[in-house]
């Protein structure tokens, strides 16, 4: 008994080492995040950009928020939103040293979640999930209540942010510079990844 339980864990131990061994590759990551306080009602809002390129032509960008109150602790909100698709990187428009300018050339899928009663009291307001990859007549309800629409192609038209340029730092073409960041420098004005404003 003890030879096959010792059997199993090796086999459980070398089937998660193969997994991490197989994860997808990241190539780089780049950061944006932001703290709002809104004084009004005690809130605060923050909100987090990564993009991530998975190699030289697979992006994922995550747009995240968290939002609490500082007088209704229980009143908590969590979103996140994933696009994947491809990309190109060229020499920043800005001309600085280290700077690429990344354009999200295609969206291929979204996933959203969100819950927690700051984005609403009623289960449709703050709990649900959409996923472009794995779609269900359910989503096509929540995504599309009045039935304009219909199915993960249609949610992907309706939020597309093919075209969108974002401006990244990278430390790695310049590692004698310590004051350089894997970082995003600049997001289009007016830019907002969040599917739900």
């Amino acid at each position: 008994m003890k030879k096959l339980v010792a059997i199993i864990l090796a086999l459980a131990l070398a089937l998660s080492i193969a997994s991490v061994a197989t994860a997808a590759p990241i190539l780089s990551t780049y950061n944006l995040s932001g703290v709002e306080f809104i004084d009004a009602v005690g809130w605060y809002w923050t909100t987090d950009v990564s993009l991530v390129l998975r190699d030289e032509t697979n992006y994922e960008l995550f747009y995240r928020v968290y939002t609490f109150g500082t007088t209704d602790p229980g009143l908590k909100a969590n979103k996140v939103i994933v696009y994947s698709g491809t990309y190109s990187k060229v020499e920043s428009a800005d001309d600085e040293a280290c700077h690429f300018d990344i354009t999200l050339n295609t969206v291929d899928g979204i996933y959203f979640e969100q819950h927690g009663k700051g984005f609403g009291r009623n289960p449709l307001g703050y709990a649900m999930v959409l996923d472009t990859f794995a779609w269900t007549d359910e989503m096509t309800e929540i995504a599309f209540p009045d039935g304009s629409d219909d199915g993960a192609a249609d949610f992907i038209a309706n939020h597309n942010i093919a075209g969108t340029v974002i401006t990244v730092e990278d430390l790695r073409e310049d590692l004698d510079d310590v004051t350089l960041e894997n970082k995003i420098v600049a997001l289009p004005e007016g830019f907002n990844a969040d599917i739900t404003e």
